[in-house]
């Protein structure tokens, strides 16, 4: 890559990482020549240029390659390349995860901490190749755990954002499997198949079954709660009653 193309690469990075701070919306900006436009943190990683965590500009969709879209890129983990779609911590000003359904198609929060990347977003990423994705937990006590599936992809709006995912592997015990096939829910846009709203019940968004085996998306409660099952819960990891810490979902080509 020339020292032109690895500036004008720089420049896109600066960029997104002082849009961060405003929204996760599309990037409205110069658009790079297709030589410089990346779909994916893994292609970004790839290029040798950006080694580094922080915000980046990718332009993840195949049927609009002019699209810009910003996305907080995990370089160091497993390998690095990773694209977060999703961050929860405990920061003094907590994002509201209790959205509705076209904010969750569109997705919300800062970018360079707690958000929500997008439906449309996610499916254009998982369109591109076989992915894989990876889930970091950490919970108050200053443990940490993790978990990973080999496939993982999310259907278009057509299809409800319908999940598949399989192929578990890590210390934290599967808690993401029994999503598989489900579509996803929100508080106004019930799509599970209990007799109850879900994501109403659990006050998150979710591929909702009947009802839940983790809830990223759920309330940020701080550790142990008496209520049931509507904090940021990972079943096989403390249950129903302590919400985590920490939690990031990001996801990768396989190959």
């Amino acid at each position: 890559m020339t020292t032109t193309a690895k500036l004008g690469l720089l420049v896109l990075h600066v960029m997104a990482t002082a849009e961060a701070f405003w929204s996760n919306e599309t990037v409205l900006a110069s658009v790079p020549p297709l030589s410089r436009r990346y779909r994916n943190c893994h292609e970004l990683h790839q290029s040798h240029v950006c080694s580094v965590d922080g915000v980046y500009v990718i332009y993840p969709y195949d049927c609009c390659p002019e699209r810009p879209v910003r996305v907080w890129c995990d370089m160091t983990t497993d390998g690095g390349g990773w694209t977060v779609i999703q961050r929860r911590d405990d920061y003094e000003d907590q994002e509201d995860f209790f959205r509705t359904w076209t904010e969750y198609v569109l997705g919300f929060g800062n970018v360079a901490k707690d958000y929500w990347l997008g439906l449309d977003h996610i499916h254009a990423l998982t369109s591109q190749s076989l992915n894989q994705i990876r889930f970091d937990l950490a919970d108050f006590e200053g443990e940490s755990r993790w978990a990973k599936y080999d496939f993982f992809y999310v259907h278009d709006g057509a299809a409800s954002y319908k999940l598949e995912v399989k192929s578990h592997s890590g210390n934290a015990k599967n808690s993401f499997s029994n999503h598989n096939g489900f579509m996803f829910s929100t508080k106004d846009h019930d799509q599970d198949i209990h007799d109850q709203n879900c994501a109403e019940k659990f006050k998150g968004a979710w591929w909702y079954s009947k009802c839940h085996s983790s809830n990223l998306n759920g309330l940020y409660l701080w550790g142990e709660h008496k209520s049931y099952g509507n904090g940021v819960n990972w079943k096989n990891w403390h249950g129903y009653y302590y919400s985590l810490k920490t939690v990031t979902m990001k996801i990768k080509p396989k190959f």
